[in-house]
């Protein structure tokens, strides 16, 4: 199994290490810190279960550590899903835009890989991205794959989202994709997302079952509000 390790910087000015774990005809790309958090999660869970306290099972999750990108992409057979995180709430529908590559005849050279250009348009937003035929792996970060061989760096034109490789190395993981999601369409994440936007601090009010205080929510509104330049 192929890992090719990435990083995203996105508008928000924010960056996280990502992993495309690529395998025969299928791959997985998805936050390192992610696999890391979920990993961590089900140990914690499990051990919290097997071990109540006073007949409770009490779980601590201050050991998982903190995500920015949750979003995931599996693609088997030439056939990507994405996964999202809204919340509690997990869905996943199939890509229904896959990006029309134009191949453009510049190349340059990303860690000793002569690459050529492509240009595509993916959620109203154009992307240039450079891939090597040297790796013949029609794959990429997120929904960045079809071009013949693997993508190394993507980036959009205003440059607000960009993914760059950092390394490669030979594996032993399993794929294993996002479990409990709603298996749906574009359309109904992102009216379920605006709803959530709209209302950020009362949707948390009734996931969780609590009053917010008029200030936390105040607040809450606020920082979910400031990050508002979704890759889709």
């Amino acid at each position: 199994m192929l890992s090719d390790t990435s990083k995203t910087k996105d508008f928000n000015e924010m960056e996280e290490d990502l992993s495309l774990l690529i395998k025969g005809n299928k791959s997985l790309f998805k936050s390192t810190k992610k696999a890391i958090r979920d990993s961590v999660a089900y140990a914690i869970g499990k051990k919290s279960f097997e071990n109540p306290v006073n007949g409770m099972v009490v779980l601590d999750m201050k050991a998982v550590p903190g995500v920015n990108f949750k979003s995931e992409v599996f693609l088997n057979d030439g056939k990507q899903t994405i996964y999202k995180e809204l919340l509690k709430n997990r869905f996943s529908y199939p890509l229904e835009d896959a990006i029309e590559w134009k191949i453009e005849s510049e190349t340059k050279t990303i860690a000793s890989y002569l690459c050529k250009k492509a240009i595509g348009k993916y959620k109203g937003r154009e992307y240039v991205a450079w891939f090597t035929d040297s790796i013949p792996f029609p794959d990429g970060p997120y929904v960045f794959k079809g071009l013949p061989g693997l993508v190394l760096e993507v980036y959009d034109s205003k440059n607000y989202i960009s993914f760059s490789m950092i390394s490669f190395k030979k594996v032993e993981k399993p794929i294993i994709v996002m479990k409990d999601v709603a298996n749906t369409k574009y359309s109904t994440f992102h009216k379920a997302r605006q709803n959530f936007l709209d209302n950020p601090s009362g949707t948390l009010s009734s996931q969780i079952g609590l009053t917010i205080k008029p200030n936390d929510a105040s607040r809450i509104n606020g920082n979910v509000k400031r990050f508002n330049n979704y890759i889709d």
